[in-house]
């Protein structure tokens, strides 16, 4: 306890004398020299002005006062600063609007290529009118030419393998051409006359409708084309068209979004009659894909 005390009493005494003495004063004074200490010392600062962060940022705001010259003014700036005698570079030529417009494709193919009319024509010879009719329109056509029926008997394989034998050839089509904006499996009826021509303002035609595979998962897509042609055909020339068909079948068009069937004529048809609805058909499908 004594020796605790004098601790004590001796740590007072020195503490005492310290203050007695300049010792704290002199090291007061070394920190405030040195710069290193300093350094490491937070100082405040009170801006006499405010500033918002934006103006710290240089941030330019909808309200922000910025003269941005136009386009015109920087072209003459460009103009003035550019060497006199560097080379002219020639304008790029003017391209229409026609032009510029990407060109639609289509592809045409018949599953029952024997398919044939009064008069020795089939529903190939239908194909390659269409076609034209089309083309002269400004789009793309791919007809499909190769002997299906040559094809099927290579492979052993009979009339109810036509949808087979087609999907072939489909697929061929979509692995060289990238793929089409439509693509129709052109086919004609077999009905009674009555129910395959109609005529129209002393003009004869081939009855004409769509088939839809009610099967396929792409049938509402198949319906849009379908009765969008109904539609726009029966505007222009009323009674040419029959209801779109929907049947329990696939058609191939679970291949596409882009497949339709249409029917045009039945065997009863002379192959005029088809051909003037053939020309109906091709400015519908025009307009229909704009």
């Amino acid at each position: 306890m004594r020796t605790n005390l004098k601790i004590i009493f001796k740590l007072i005494a020195l503490s005492a004398f310290l203050l007695a003495t300049p010792f704290f004063g002199s090291i007061k004074d070394k920190l405030s020299k040195n710069e290193v200490l300093t350094s490491l010392v937070y100082h405040q600062r009170t801006l006499s002005e405010p500033q918002s962060i934006k103006d710290q940022l240089n941030v330019i705001t909808k309200n922000s006062t910025v003269n941005i010259p136009n386009e015109t003014d920087q072209e003459k700036e460009y103009k003035t600063t550019q060497d006199q005698d560097a080379p002219v570079v020639p304008e790029a030529p003017k391209i229409s609007a026609s032009d510029k417009k990407e060109k639609k494709r289509i592809y045409i193919y018949n599953t029952h290529q024997q398919e044939g009319y009064q008069g020795g024509k089939t529903v190939m010879d239908g194909a390659q009118v269409l076609a034209e009719k089309l083309q002269k329109a400004g789009i793309d056509v791919v007809v499909e030419t190769n002997d299906f029926v040559a094809y099927g008997r290579s492979q052993g394989w009979d009339y109810n393998s036509s949808y087979a034998v087609s999907n072939k050839f489909i697929n061929d089509a979509f692995a060289n051409y990238g793929g089409f904006d439509l693509v129709i499996d052109l086919h004609r009826d077999s009905v009674p006359r009555e129910a395959c021509f109609t005529e129209i303002n002393g003009k004869s035609y081939a009855r004409v409708m769509t088939v839809i595979g009610g099967l396929s998962k792409n049938v509402s897509a198949s319906t849009k084309i379908a009765t969008t042609l109904t539609d726009i055909i029966n505007q222009d020339v009323n009674g040419i068209m029959k209801a779109p068909m929907t049947r329990e079948a696939y058609y191939n068009q679970q291949m596409s979004p882009n497949m339709i069937l249409i029917e045009v004529g039945a065997d009863q048809n002379t192959f005029e009659e088809v051909t003037n609805s053939l020309d109906v058909l091709a400015k519908a499908i025009e307009k229909m894909m704009g």
